[in-house]
């Protein structure tokens, strides 16, 4: 048994999927996780300049001694980054008693911080809230404050931040990472079914296979390309399917070599119970044509039983020469005249059905083989009355010789009703017979005795056009 590469093993195959699959899924998730953490720091990095703008504009105005709403209206000042759309909401600077000193809004300075804090613009989402007492929530930490000491006394600056961008770009990051997951999950399942579909694609047809096998199919085979221990399992089916087949032909043959010792046994008690009294009978009957010697419809009458009783005599040497091995006696002879003396023997069945024989022998053909005479006439009498039979209604015959290598070709070609693809088949089957009066070996005898002398026997035909047996015979004979 040759080792498997591991490589190409189904188990590494499935390793390697799933590796690749987590792969690229991390390296997905890492670069969109990379994306999101940049847009938040580029949104952290505006909070903090925009903190630094509102330091520097505290600062500025306890060095000019001007007034933060004055500040933030210059357009030459930074001042401009503090209003109600921006990420610094307001800012106010508050003396030791609570009385509002300065701030972003010129209604604010004089009042308390409450108030002042109780009059700020509407709240939007992540804004600053205080109570009406001061008293600030726990969204405290959304607020700066940090205290500096003055010549008027220790003043707290109160700046108000708007976490409304940030918390704007925390939720899309949210949505956007639960998209990626969600997308990517999808995509993992679609990737995962083709792959589960496409590895177990071959278990589905070996399973299909086997209950094509427990139908008694064999004759076919399953693909067996893939190199992994599917591929393995594959060939061993096609293996067990050959071994299948090659048992059937063994039964088949058994079977018929059984089957024929069992004709062989019939045709011995048909020729002793059977032929005897036809042999008697054909006597009587040439006896009473020459007493009476009867006429008109009288002979035709006689003739017809001669006729039915010849019959029955080839059904019984049909028997015989079936059921026994072949005993060839081999000499010259000369195919043509053979086929010429056939051609005598079906000319009145011929000429009364309105069918016209013809014989053709190629230029320079070599007609003389050896072989034996009375057997061989006997496949072309088989094979030439089946043609005439299939042409009831008048038609065509054509028996045509010629050379082929070491072979003589004897071609029997007629325009009958032909035989159906079904019946192609079995046509050298024994006991198979397309005729209601035929017992169907016929055509078995002829192929045995062609066989036997080493030569092979053909057949073409297309329903209602006509039929074609080629044969085939050595110009030297074996006996069997």
């Amino acid at each position: 048994m040759s080792l498997r590469n591991p490589f190409t093993s189904f188990r590494t195959q499935m390793v390697a999927f799933m590796a690749a699959t987590l792969l690229v899924t991390a390296l997905a998730l890492s670069v969109v996780n990379q994306r999101l953490e940049g847009r938040t720091t580029r949104q952290v990095d505006e909070y903090i300049q925009a903190i630094t703008l509102a330091n520097d504009l505290v600062y500025q105005s306890f060095a000019q001694g001007r007034y933060l709403y004055d500040l933030i209206g210059d357009p030459d000042n930074l001042g401009s980054a503090v209003n109600d759309e921006s990420i610094i909401r307001h800012i106010l600077i508050v003396e030791e008693d609570g009385r509002v000193h300065d701030s972003t809004e010129r209604e604010d300075v004089g009042r308390q911080l409450a108030a002042a804090i109780k009059d700020l613009p509407s709240l939007r989402r992540g804004d600053i809230k205080f109570e009406e007492n001061g008293e600030r929530t726990d969204q405290s930490l959304r607020t700066m404050t940090s205290s500096v000491e003055t010549e008027q006394g220790k003043r707290t600056i109160i700046v108000v931040i708007s976490m409304g961008r940030l918390q704007s770009v925390k939720d899309e990051v949210g949505r956007v990472r639960l998209a990626t997951l969600a997308g990517t999950g999808l995509a993992l399942i679609v990737l995962i079914a083709w792959y589960s579909r496409r590895a177990t694609r071959p278990m589905m047809e070996l399973a299909d296979a086997a209950r094509r096998v427990a139908r008694g199919e064999l004759d076919f085979e399953v693909n067996a390309g893939r190199r992994d221990e599917l591929g393995q399992l594959a060939r061993t089916f096609n293996e067990m399917l050959s071994d299948l087949r090659s048992k059937r032909e063994l039964e088949e043959q058994l079977r018929r070599a059984e089957q024929s010792a069992v004709v062989g046994r019939l045709a011995s008690g048909i020729a002793h119970e059977i032929r005897n009294p036809l042999n008697f009978i054909n006597l009587s009957i040439d006896h009473l044509r020459a007493k009476f010697a009867a006429q008109g419809e009288e002979t035709q009458i006689l003739g017809a039983i001669k006729d039915e009783i010849g019959r029955l005599n080839r059904m019984v040497s049909n028997f015989l020469s079936y059921g026994r091995p072949a005993r060839l006696k081999l000499r010259d002879v000369d195919a043509r005249q053979l086929v010429e003396e056939t051609e005598g023997l079906i000319a009145a069945q011929a000429a009364a059905q309105g069918v016209q024989v013809n014989v053709s022998v190629e230029t320079d053909a070599e007609t003389c083989i050896e072989g034996d005479g009375e057997q061989l006439k006997t496949c072309l009498s088989n094979l030439m009355i089946n043609a005439v039979q299939a042409m009831p209604d008048g038609g065509s015959l054509s028996v045509a010789l010629r050379n082929e290598a070491e072979y003589l070709i004897i071609e029997c070609a007629d325009t009958g009703v032909g035989i159906s693809e079904e019946a192609m088949g079995q046509i050298f089957e024994p006991y198979y017979s397309t005729k209601d009066t035929g017992i169907g070996l016929g055509l078995p005898l002829t192929k045995k005795i062609i066989e036997e002398h080493g030569g092979r026997i053909a057949v073409e035909s297309r329903p209602g056009e006509g039929t074609t047996f080629t044969v085939s015979l050595p110009r030297r004979a074996e006996e069997k």
